[in-house]
């Protein structure tokens, strides 16, 4: 399935959607929509949201890294929202065994 990056919030912080497989062919529009809104530099906070990605590949994991740490860099934050609940799915996995659940802001509930 391409990928899909639907703009759920434009409000002071906000949402966007992933859904699909985030893989090279596909960053593109990824980086469009990030960049975006990373220019808008009121901005404080985007919210990822990958509760309903299914696979991404090193370009994809790339992309988060690159706009967090951006973002990091001025004090503002990418917060990556996977609601997925079961611990065995794919990017429950990756984050886990890539250690980046302990380098990037993620949550399961923007709550």
């Amino acid at each position: 399935m391409a990928l899909e990056v639907s703009l759920i919030s434009e409000a002071e912080n906000p949402v966007l959607e992933l859904t699909g497989k985030i893989i090279d062919i596909d960053v593109k529009k990824l980086q469009h929509k990030m960049d975006q809104l990373y220019k808008k530099k009121a901005i404080p906070r985007i919210v990822l949201d990958v509760s309903l990605a299914n696979f991404i590949d090193s370009h994809g994991v790339g992309t988060i890294v690159y706009y967090h740490t951006l973002l990091q860099r001025e004090n503002r934050r990418l917060v990556i929202l996977n609601a997925n609940p079961d611990p065995k799915a794919y990017l429950n996995n990756l984050f886990e065994l890539t250690n980046l659940d302990k380098v990037l802001n993620i949550v399961k509930s923007l709550e």
